[in-house]
């Protein structure tokens, strides 16, 4: 009878539920060992499978590291568009709140995000990939554009397939690399070492806040009309 709990997991997946069992076992991998301790054998143990019954759904070790980035994509732009929305509700600047809403989905899952920003283990040319991630671009630059006052076509919650103009690069890539860098730091433990007045929560608080405001303030300038 010890096989019969791997079997009826066998049974219910055959139904339907392989891909998100795996997903969610492959992410549980990812917070525990990171990408160096990854396998599609040991996510396929967690999931109550056999190592082969991935292979439909997925392919291979690469094609499960690139259904988890596309959903790290989704879920970005989708955290994104959101915090755009309430910041037309509420008042405030929408690119403080997208470049909020980037760091916050960096800290839900740290792994899916090292994962879709790795430079190894995925299928960059899988067409959800790029649809996934030429939207979430797409989104940054529409929201750098409105904070410098030029016009832009894309509008909030549409989901874009353009990329930017060279002229808009240097901008996107300002508040890109901000946001970006600053997510990092904190996923990877390397402000851990300060002793924070108020307690970590507070101080980052703070931080973001003054971040986000310096880089809407030297966007907004640039912009302005010498």
């Amino acid at each position: 009878m010890a096989g019969a709990p791997a079997r009826a997991a066998r049974e219910h997946y055959h139904h339907g539920a392989l891909r998100e069992a795996m997903i969610a076992a492959a992410e549980a991998v990812l917070a525990e060992r990171g990408l160096g301790g990854f396998t599609l054998r040991e996510c396929a143990r967690r999931a109550g499978v056999s190592p082969a019954a991935p292979a439909h759904h997925f392919g291979n070790l690469t094609g499960l590291l690139t259904a988890i980035a596309t959903l790290g994509f989704e879920d970005l732009s989708n955290a994104m568009e959101a915090a755009v929305a309430l910041a037309q509700t509420e008042g405030g600047s929408r690119l403080a709140a997208i470049a909020r809403a980037y760091v916050e989905t960096a800290l839900s899952n740290p792994g899916r995000f090292r994962v879709v920003f790795g430079q190894r283990g995925m299928d960059r040319d899988d067409p959800a990939f790029q649809a996934a991630a030429t939207r979430a671009f797409a989104i940054l630059v529409r929201e750098v554009r409105l904070s410098r006052g030029l016009p832009t076509s894309l509008a909030p919650g549409e989901k874009p397939a353009g990329q930017a103009l060279a002229a808009d690069l240097p901008d996107v890539l300002l508040a890109w690399s901000t946001v970006h860098g600053f997510s990092t730091l904190l996923i990877d433990g390397a402000l851990d070492f300060l002793a924070l007045e108020g307690g970590r929560q507070a101080f980052l608080d703070r931080q973001a806040a003054r971040l986000f405001a310096l880089l809407v303030s030297a966007l907004a300038t640039e912009a302005e009309p010498a």
